[in-house]
């Protein structure tokens, strides 16, 4: 009985120190469920939606002269608002390899890009803070478009004209791209949009791998028969330009639906394409199908936008036939739009490139109006209410693959809001053949090629996922705020969640101090 006694006060005194111990587990378990707002944050902050948006040869002063016609001013454009503001470096390893022999475990991006500050820029979208030097002063030769994209598709370097495959040619070369990865690491729906043909180097990189940018009609193939993107829309219809980009056998394949479960659409006489491609969109989301959209003209590409040169800075569709990159932005992201797991969309204006090669400012306004508006059908589809689809789990990136064309302004001959310089027959800056020429003086080309010279990065999203690209500025290049384009892939599978190992190791000499100023 007092032994009962003994365990029945025992138990009593206990109870105060057992209530004490659960609201102790109970109040921790509330913790472990609601974590505090900064890590809840970080955690809801992953990236279900990547749109990549590329100017391809788009270099800072395109990017100056497209806001001084569109809008009066040095920053007017639509990316020009984004939060975040970066620099890229864009060297291939043919670019390096004319410095130093290339080996990816001791990478010296000196040898790459010798970062060094041009001026203080009078606007966040003026002349670019910094440039790469050359030995002798001489203009350095820059990468292309193939070895870009890759860069930024596979976090790989590799040699001019390879499109997802490693440098020196193996045989087994092939490298697997963020597209690839999202779709088979996150489920992600994937798809390319592009106003040149959809089997040139910078859309081809995304969903493609060949030793040769050249061979089109086997990219071509690979894009539809086995990469299968959930959307494709560019050029290149093979009928109006002698099947250069496509075959005729794979042509007729997708047109007569033998290619299943994509919704074909393409370029028509007097048609507008803008309306059949968004009737195109609707039916592949009603019928939960692939789409493909062909359009193109003689060359390949669309038809390039018109600008006007009467102060109303007024730009008209190069022809109805072909959709604006707009139509062909919002038509994608309508269909990639509806997959819940997330999506990748790479979008391109790929005439900025070709303006730039001719050395055709009119051309090249037309082309930047072209992104610009693409850029702001993107935004405003974000902003649409009533979906999933948050700037809180999209990451929106606006960059440039290489300079083309090494534009230059006259501060002192400026054109007004709408106006462009008067061009006339002249000869292109390596006098061998002919190029518009500005008897004005309000613009020069230094050339008709590629320029190793860096690029501006712009991004919008919740912050946690621009952190991605900044965390590595200055990390090859420091003192300056420089990323590497291989950093792009490494910052969007970051973003996410499927961070990767960078396969590159750069050798790295920091100074004590940076220079004042940088």
């Amino acid at each position: 009985m007092a032994l009962h006694r003994g365990l029945h006060h025992s138990r009593e005194l206990m109870k105060p120190r057992l209530r004490s111990l659960l609201f102790l587990l109970c109040a921790l378990a509330l913790a472990l469920s609601f974590p505090p707002a900064s890590r809840a944050k970080e955690t809801a902050a992953v990236a279900k939606h990547i749109i990549l948006v590329i100017g391809d040869g788009m270099e800072p002063e395109n990017e100056v002269a497209a806001g001084r016609y569109l809008t009066g001013t040095d920053d007017g454009l639509s990316f020009h608002a984004f939060p975040y503001r970066g620099w890229v470096a864009t060297w291939d390893v043919t670019t390096y390899s004319r410095q130093a022999p290339y080996n990816p475990s001791s990478i010296n991006p000196k040898a790459g890009c010798d970062a060094t500050r041009t001026g203080k820029a009078a606007s966040r979208s003026a002349t670019p803070r910094y440039a790469c030097r050359a030995p002798g002063g001489a203009r350095p030769h820059g990468a292309d478009s193939a070895s870009t994209a890759t860069a930024w598709a596979t976090g790989y370097k590799t040699d001019t004209g390879n499109i997802a495959w490693l440098p020196g040619d193996p045989e087994r070369g092939a490298l697997e791209t963020i597209a690839e990865l999202l779709r088979e690491k996150r489920g992600f729906s994937i798809g390319i949009v592009t106003t040149v043909p959809f089997s040139d180097a910078t859309p081809a990189s995304m969903v493609s791998h060949n030793r040769n940018r050249r061979n089109l009609h086997a990219i071509a193939d690979e894009i539809i028969r086995t990469a299968r993107p959930d959307v494709v829309i560019g050029g290149g219809h093979p009928s109006r330009n002698g099947a250069k980009h496509m075959s005729m056998a794979l042509y007729d394949e997708v047109r007569s639906g033998r290619i299943g479960d994509y919704v074909f659409v393409e370029r028509r006489d007097g048609v507008d394409a803008a309306g059949s491609l968004k009737e195109a969109a609707a039916r592949a989301v009603a019928g939960k199908k692939k789409l493909f959209g062909l359009f193109g003209g003689p060359g390949g590409c669309f038809e390039p936008p018109q600008p006007s040169d009467n102060g109303t800075a007024a730009v008209a569709r190069g022809s109805i036939e072909n959709p604006l990159l707009k139509d062909a932005t919002l038509a994608a992201l309508v269909v990639l739009g509806k997959n819940r797991n997330g999506f990748f969309l790479l979008v391109e204006q790929g005439d900025i490139d070709w303006a730039n090669h001719a050395n055709d400012y009119r051309w090249m306004i037309g082309a930047m109006w072209d992104l610009d508006e693409a850029v702001r059908a993107a935004v405003d589809f974000v902003d649409r209410p009533g979906d999933d689809i948050t700037w809180e789990n999209t990451l929106l990136v606006v960059t440039s693959d290489h300079v083309t064309g090494a534009m230059r302004l006259n501060d002192g001959q400026r054109p007004g809001k709408g106006r462009l310089p008067g061009q006339s027959p002249g000869l292109c800056p390596d006098k061998l053949s002919w190029c518009p020429g500005y008897p004005g003086g309000e613009v020069s080309y230094g050339s008709t090629g590629h320029i190793n010279e860096p690029v501006s990065l712009y991004a919008m999203g919740d912050s946690s996922l621009t952190r991605h690209l900044r965390q590595f500025e200055g990390s090859w290049y420091p003192c300056t705020p420089l990323i590497d384009n291989t950093h792009l892939f490494h910052a969007m599978a970051g973003a996410a969640g499927i961070p990767r190992p960078s396969p590159l190791k750069a050798i790295i000499t920091r100074p004590a101090a940076c220079p004042p100023g940088r």
